[in-house]
């Protein structure tokens, strides 16, 4: 019996185990981790006639540039790029006579054509320069500190229009200030609160690379908006026109906070990350504010078997599992089974207005609580049991 009771003991302690396995990491946790997201593939085209050691000392700088980065460089002769699977992405127009690097998305549906020659320099001093602020920009530097450091960040790129960049960076302050004051309710912990940066109209040519890694083309009149998180990865679309809202940007924020078995479509936990470095320096420190390691193979098995075991009816915040589209986010935030405390109600106020609140669901009893407190009341009156028959025995 004492046996019994022993291995009853260790199961329960096994299944508190799994339960805590179960919320120990957040939407923001699983948006540092890599679970095998494609990188972005940067071609660099040259002539056939190009000497051998310039061609290798360009590769040289390109692999060094690129080293700590999610950007994989390949050098390609044109006679070459001709024959093979890159063909598509060749310059229109490119002869071979100065070289030219283009960069493409994970996906390969969109490409950007970056110069490396400037007329009267070598170009070995000046692909340098042209390749490094593919990664390394003024404005994206500062914004990713903000998106590593804070819960995440709502990015906004200014229109000419002022008066709507005005709106709409006092609508994002507003979604901002709501999340700020549901922190508290959080399964687990986030230290510092979203935040709101501009890339303004003067930071387009030197953020050029950056701005296209988030789906922004050229300027336009009005404001966009992107919300940025984890490894600087974007979570949901650009927000623009009619779905530039502050119910939007609010329910797309609150999903960064949920745990990571809250039914969200896996797209929205591991959005495409912009080009950046990622060194050995900020991987101990995102690491140390983490309090697990990112880069390490068992918390990437670990996170993905529990994303992939995620069901309907797991977990507090799970009443149904979202798929990978706005609408579906919004419909599961109007009806609170995003809820982090507070569930607003975007349909009852107008955009830029403050949203009610209800009352937020009350949270189910998991089915291991249930298990253990069966467990528990087992092993009191399997207790009793062991003591009345040591007593009988005594007597």
């Amino acid at each position: 019996m004492i046996s019994c009771l022993k291995r009853l003991l260790v199961l329960l302690v096994l299944l508190h185990q799994f339960e805590a396995l179960g919320c120990r990491f957040n939407v923001r946790d699983v948006g540092f981790v890599d679970l095998g997201s494609e990188p972005y593939r940067l071609y660099l085209f040259v002539g056939d006639a190009m000497p051998a050691d310039e061609r290798e000392s360009l590769q040289s700088i390109a692999v060094a540039t690129y080293y700590d980065t999610n950007v994989k460089p390949e050098l390609v002769a044109l006679g070459q790029a001709r024959q093979t699977a890159v063909k598509g992405f060749i310059p229109s127009g490119f002869t071979g006579q100065t070289p030219m690097a283009v960069l493409v998305s994970p996906d390969q549906k969109r490409t950007l054509a970056v110069p490396l020659a400037k007329e009267g320099l070598p170009i070995l001093q000046t692909a340098w320069d042209a390749l490094e602020l593919l990664v390394d920009s003024p404005r994206r530097n500062a914004v990713l500190k903000q998106v590593f450091d804070c819960y995440g960040v709502v990015l906004i790129i200014e229109g000419s229009d002022a008066t709507e960049n005005r709106r709409v960076r006092s609508m994002a302050d507003a979604a901002v200030s709501r999340i700020a004051a549901a922190m508290p309710g959080l399964e687990k912990e986030i230290q510092r609160p979203p935040v709101v940066e501009v890339i303004s109209a003067d930071d387009y040519g030197a953020e050029r690379a950056f701005l296209w890694s988030l789906g922004i083309g050229e300027g336009t009149s009005s404001p966009q908006v992107v919300i940025l998180y984890g490894r600087g990865r974007m979570i949901g679309p650009v927000l623009r026109g009619e779905r530039l809202s502050q119910s939007s940007v609010s329910a797309i924020l609150t999903t960064i906070g949920l745990n990571c078995e809250c039914g969200l479509d896996r797209k929205w936990m591991q959005g495409v990350m912009v080009p950046l470095k990622w060194d050995r320096d900020r991987k101990q420190e995102i690491a140390k504010q983490l309090g697990f390691n990112p880069e390490s193979p068992e918390i990437r098995i670990e996170m993905s078997q529990i994303i992939a075991k995620g069901g309907p009816g797991q977990g507090v915040n799970r009443s149904k599992i979202v798929g990978d589209t706005l609408d579906d986010l919004l419909t599961g935030y109007r009806t609170g089974s995003l809820s982090t405390g507070n569930t607003p109600e975007p349909s009852a106020n107008p955009p830029g207005q403050a949203f009610e609140t209800e009352k937020p669901p009350a949270p189910e009893f998991p089915m291991l609580g249930w298990i253990s407190l069966a467990g528990i009341l087992i092993l009191i009156v399997g207790g009793l049991i062991v003591l009345g028959a040591h007593r009988r025995e005594s007597h």
